[in-house]
């Protein structure tokens, strides 16, 4: 990114579209297409952004939808909607809504109020996701990692009410794991929980292992 005493604020309402480029501080109310990478401090988004390219940023706080072709890198992602992305690396995501990635999403803090996809590797320190819908990762990695189904209400528009609410992975593998809701293959960690309506074929764990009464765990092994 340039230096920011050269760049200057970008403001566009509407329909519009624009070249991409570095900026200072972004804010598109409306739809708007950029057909290249975006480097800015910030983006404020109320409405529809496509990036064509990568987008590369400080902070970003979204009210609506963002997809990015390429890579989402950043300190911070906060806000409600959708964003899908080829791979994603932030130091923060507080994010409820729907989070989709095609590659890897990492992060050192994150919690998503909603659904996330991930084709690849979902990794946090601090890690919880608070279920509203359907989700998947093939593998998920971190500190402390709590997948928790959200009862407290549905997100309006955001979550269809029709999908099962269930996150599924090949490998859950962290220090500390507090799982509901969740189908897996692998669960390895140090301390463990597996709460209600959890299917899990093989738990490994270190230090303690609980099993609710109404979750299946069909191996343990303490390593």
């Amino acid at each position: 990114m340039s230096d920011n005493t050269t760049l200057n604020n970008l403001s566009m309402v509407g329909t519009s579209t624009s070249g991409g480029g570095s900026f200072l501080n972004v804010k598109v109310t409306g739809e708007c297409q950029f057909n290249d990478t975006v480097d800015c401090r910030r983006l404020s988004l109320t409405g529809n952004v496509r990036v064509d390219g990568d987008l590369r940023l400080e902070k970003l706080k979204v009210t609506g939808e963002l997809a990015v072709a390429g890579v989402l890198t950043g300190q911070s992602l906060r806000g409600t909607g959708e964003v899908k992305a080829a791979s994603a690396r932030m130091e923060q995501i507080d994010f409820s809504g729907s989070l989709v990635v095609h590659g890897d999403c990492e992060a050192e803090q994150l919690e998503i109020s909603g659904a996330a996809v991930v084709e690849g590797l979902l990794s946090a320190e601090r890690m919880q996701i608070n279920l509203y819908g359907a989700g998947k990762a093939r593998e998920v990695g971190g500190g402390t990692i709590v997948i928790k189904q959200n009862k407290t209400g549905k997100l309006l528009n955001l979550i269809k009410a029709k999908q099962d609410v269930i996150f599924r992975a090949d490998l859950i593998e962290g220090d500390t794991i507090e799982l509901q809701c969740t189908v897996a293959d692998t669960v390895r960690g140090g301390s463990v929980i597996i709460g209600p309506d959890c299917v899990i074929q093989t738990v490994e764990y270190r230090e303690k292992l609980e099993i609710h009464k109404n979750a299946m765990v069909k191996q343990q092994v303490k390593i």
